[in-house]
């Protein structure tokens, strides 16, 4: 009997017995009297530990400690806060039980390698009145650092095992709790939390009633040496051809927008259009031995460069790696080819971080340099995948989730860090794989929108959906949820629609964004800017040529 079955079984045995009398009742508020380190330790399976219990009455959960998600949820409803640990497989998950429960169970994903329980989300989950829940993924670590990853057993936690051993624990404790089955369980993560999603999805399709996806960095073993490979485009950093300051990046998305703005058929400082920009878009019009204004002007070997960051990465035996990076998303270049400092410990895959991933996922031990890529890496990090890890969520064909599930993927057309052509490359593939998938599966393209949240400051295009991270990047930050401003319904929340789409049959054909401005300098204060409707791919929205561009009422799905 593997792990996970006999975890099941001890689960089942111990907690028979508790649900026996009182399993269905009525969803009621819930009183705290079991929210306690005893009663969770009885139900508890062998080989699990209850670390704390805490009837949070006061909105403020705190754990010290956590690296990877340091910042704590703050405007709680009254809940039950519960840390356990799996001594047996080595990872933590924690879980918001509220006083008043809705029946719906929500799993929350986590985010790049960072190791910790996601609290913040946690707390944005928990106030749609659901049990809310996040692994640690088996480990404790900040941004950029790939160290801990020393044995399988670690990888493999990080890959699937430990959000799908917590979810299935997760769920058991919280009908033995409630005392009643959950009704429906969702999802929602972005960037690596969008991996797991899929993942989960296609490991068990019963998992999820619903799952919102953002950005999904789903295929691992092609990602990670494409940032190798990104990387050695622009090693050494002094070479003429290396692209190493951040005036550059600005200084190719400024001319972006200049060309391809208004390919989309409106001059708004958003790349809509991107597909269009590709075809069009003059790059010899940044260089220094062209262009009149010198000012970050690029070098020819420069705009190589980025011609070699915009096609796809193609092996010389003429397999894809991974797809390009879209135009629009220069600014977002930075995350991984800056800060370019001494001793920096970033994500700067030129010095530290992408290597990592060869050292330690790929026992090439610790001295290999990512001067030494050749595209054998490639197939080596496709058979550790394949064969060991198993992190890359490369099923197309979703079988029976079709039957029983729904899911809402979206993805930033400004995003660099997970590149979004490779997102709609894996709906694509999915269309390829499954024919139609309308009845249960919607992709939505954001323009100007970076990684999971945010736009340039020049562009402001409308990004609010409600996923995951992203209320908490606007007043009132970690007491947010939703969309702010009274937004919090179906229209403007995508986990929302999702669930509406779950629960009552309404299908979602398009979701309205929204951007907002500070409106002082403490940036607490906020006001709306503008607001769009996203559309179900591939359809796009147009205006309507005379009404407010930054009026939702204006566009149209077509």
């Amino acid at each position: 009997m593997d792990l996970l079955s006999m975890m099941t079984f001890w689960v089942l045995a111990t907690l028979g017995a508790c649900l026996a009398t009182s399993w269905p009742l009525p969803a009621e508020r819930r009183q705290a009297t079991n929210c306690n380190l005893g009663y969770f330790t009885s139900i508890a399976p062998a080989g699990v530990r209850v670390e704390r219990v805490q009837h949070v009455t006061n909105g403020i959960f705190v754990e010290t400690g956590n690296i990877g998600y340091p910042t704590d949820p703050t405007d709680l409803p009254v809940l039950c806060a519960v840390i356990l640990n799996n001594v047996t497989a080595n990872y933590r998950f924690g879980m918001f039980l509220p006083d008043d429960w809705n029946s719906r169970f929500l799993t929350v994903g986590s985010y790049s390698f960072l190791g910790g329980i996601n609290w913040l989300e946690m707390g944005v989950g928990v106030k749609y009145g659901g049990v809310a829940l996040s692994t640690d993924t088996g480990h404790s670590s900040g941004a950029g650092d790939i160290t801990w990853a020393n044995t399988t057993q670690k990888q493999v936690n990080w890959a699937y095992q430990a959000l799908q051993g917590s979810i299935y624990l997760g769920k058991t404790l919280t009908e033995a709790y409630y005392g009643q089955h959950i009704t429906y369980s969702y999802f929602s993560g972005c960037s690596t939390g969008g991996r797991q999603g899929l993942k989960h999805i296609q490991l068990d399709p019963n998992v999820f009633d619903g799952a919102l996806i953002g950005a999904p960095a789903w295929d691992t073993k092609h990602l990670m040496p494409w940032l190798s490979k990104l990387a050695t485009w622009n090693l050494p950093e002094s070479a003429a051809y290396s692209v190493n300051d951040a005036n550059l990046f600005s200084r190719l998305q400024a001319e972006v927008l200049k060309q391809c703005d208004s390919l989309d058929g409106v001059k708004d400082n958003i790349i809509s259009s991107p597909s269009a920009c590709r075809q069009k878009f003059d790059i010899t019009k940044v260089r220094c031995d062209v262009s009149s204004n010198k000012t970050s002007c690029w070098t020819k070997a420069q705009t190589d460069t980025a011609l070699k960051m915009y096609a796809d990465y193609v092996t010389r035996d003429g397999e894809l790696v991974y797809k390009g990076s879209e135009y629009g998303s220069e600014l977002d270049w930075s995350i991984f080819l800056l800060p370019a400092v001494a001793n920096d410990l970033s994500q700067n895959v030129r010095r530290n971080f992408d290597a990592q991933y060869e050292r330690y996922f790929m026992d090439y031990g610790v001295n290999w340099q990512t001067t030494q890529y050749n595209d054998s890496v490639v197939k080596d990090a496709e058979a550790r995948d394949e064969s060991v890890v198993r992190a890359s969520a490369d099923q197309f064909d979703l079988g029976t989730f079709r039957n029983r599930g729904k899911i809402i993927m979206y993805g930033g057309l400004a995003d660099n860090t997970v590149p979004v052509q490779h997102t709609t490359y894996y709906y694509n593939r999915t269309v390829e794989a499954m024919g139609n998938v309308d009845d249960f599966f919607r992709y939505f393209q954001i323009p100007g929108m970076q990684h999971c949240w945010g736009t340039p400051d020049n562009v402001k295009a409308p990004w609010m959906i409600g996923g995951e991270g992203q209320s908490v990047q606007r007043p009132p930050y970690a007491a947010a949820w939703s969309v702010p401003l009274g937004f919090n319904d179906s229209r403007h929340d995508a986990l929302m629609a999702l669930m509406d789409w779950v629960e009552k049959g309404e299908e979602v054909s398009q979701i309205i964004a929204s951007e907002f401005n500070f409106t002082d300098a403490s940036l607490q204060n906020i006001v709306l800017h503008r607001q769009r409707p996203l559309c179900a791919y591939p359809k796009t929205a147009k205006w309507d040529g005379k009404g407010n561009q930054n009026d939702a009422t204006s566009w149209k799905c077509s």
